[in-house]
């Protein structure tokens, strides 16, 4: 019986566009306009079904489908180094075969595309999977590489920072959030400003518009760094519909901004936790956090919503922690704490030297820096 191929995705032929019919009972696909066959000994059966995972490998013939993250795309042939044939059978010509599988690696990856191919797609799948960051992200920086190697923009330039910029690109492309400093603590060798100066680069030669981040995207991976329960994250959300649209926090970070709300969130659901904890999770500062809280306030307090009327009551008690760190220093670290900020960094070292508490140093308005220890 004669099957007209009626469905959203309809098959055409390549002689005269017109559409194909399959037959299932000869299992082929053949043009109703001009006769020509497009396609024969059509399959259109399941596999056998397999029961264990030996039984499976034995009865799958389809091998893997094609994908990006492949330097070939999973489309080259290559020989086992088993020595036995389809049947199972020991090949007694073991030198010829040997020769043969030398040639077909040396045929298969001998250009230098190839090979730069080759390096970048086993890096990218490293990184992805240290990251914990799914295969469409993978699929799409994979592809934003092939694209560049196409347009000779590798060329002279480090493999392990244009595939760093091309998972951040694909990153915040798919609204995944990570950030440079994430990306560039997994790769261990590349320096920040590399990255990010690749990544400019390529959104300006390729002409990649990547959307702007959205602070929701951060408040579950935020709330599960700081072991926050999804009540918590659900309330930090609702906090951020009432106020992302709001035109006096455009530009603020992100991240900061859903690190506020959950902080935020937590008073309202009683669920109390230090500014210091969040602030770690989110990757920003106690005072970028705190100045968050208050212009949140702010907005909601224009609103007249209930929705924060415990953080209001404590919006005073915030404002007097603006001018003081959360915790105070130890004793050992006083005397490099409360010096002015001339060399920040250095402060950092030395008071790394004095005290070997997990510290978070801050720098006030007045000039002067202290060391909060967690």
């Amino acid at each position: 019986m004669l099957v007209n191929q009626e469905s959203d995705n309809v098959h055409l032929c390549i002689v005269c566009s017109g559409k194909l019919i399959s037959d299932p009972d000869s299992g082929e696909e053949l043009c109703g306009s001009c006769g020509i066959v497009a396609r024969e000994n059509l399959e259109l059966v399941a596999e056998r079904r397999a029961f264990t995972l030996e039984e499976m490998d034995k009865r799958y013939r389809t091998g893997e489908p094609a994908s990006l993250m492949m330097y070939d795309m999973g489309l080259s042939s290559f020989i086992d180094n088993k020595n036995v044939d389809a049947n199972g059978k020991q090949i007694q010509r073991y030198s010829e075969i040997d020769r043969l599988r030398r040639l077909n690696k040396i045929t298969v990856s001998n250009n230098s595309k190839t090979k730069n191919l080759n390096k970048a797609m086993r890096e990218i799948r490293r990184i992805t999977e240290i990251l914990a960051i799914g295969t469409p992200v993978a699929e799409r920086a994979a592809y934003i590489y092939r694209k560049a190697l196409d347009k000779r923009l590798i060329k002279g330039r480090s493999i392990t920072g244009i595939v760093a910029a091309t998972i951040y690109i694909a990153c915040k492309d798919t609204g995944t959030p990570r950030s440079v400093h994430e990306i560039q603590e997994v790769i261990g060798n590349a320096d920040r400003k590399n990255i990010t100066y690749y990544y400019k680069f390529l959104l300006r030669e390729m002409k990649i518009h990547v959307p702007l981040p959205v602070p929701s995207n951060s408040i579950s991976r935020i709330a599960d760094k700081a072991r926050l329960s999804e009540k918590t994250a659900r309330k930090a959300l609702d906090i951020l519909a009432l106020v992302s649209d709001n035109a006096l926090l455009s530009g603020k970070n992100p991240v900061s901004l859903a690190a506020a709300s959950l902080y935020l969130a937590t008073i309202e659901t009683g669920e109390y936790t230090t500014q210091l904890r969040i602030a770690i999770a989110a990757d920003v500062s106690t005072v970028t956090v705190r100045k968050r809280c208050l212009e949140i306030i702010q907005l909601v307090k224009a609103d007249n919503s209930q929705l924060l009327a415990k953080s209001i009551e404590k919006s005073q008690e915030l404002l007097s922690e603006e001018s003081k760190p959360i915790l105070q220093p130890s004793i050992a670290a006083t005397s490099v704490a409360h010096h002015p900020a001339k060399n920040v960094k250095g402060l950092f070292l030395a008071s790394r030297q004095v005290s070997r508490l997990p510290y978070l140093p801050v720098e006030y308005d007045d000039g002067s820096a202290s060391i909060e220890l967690s």
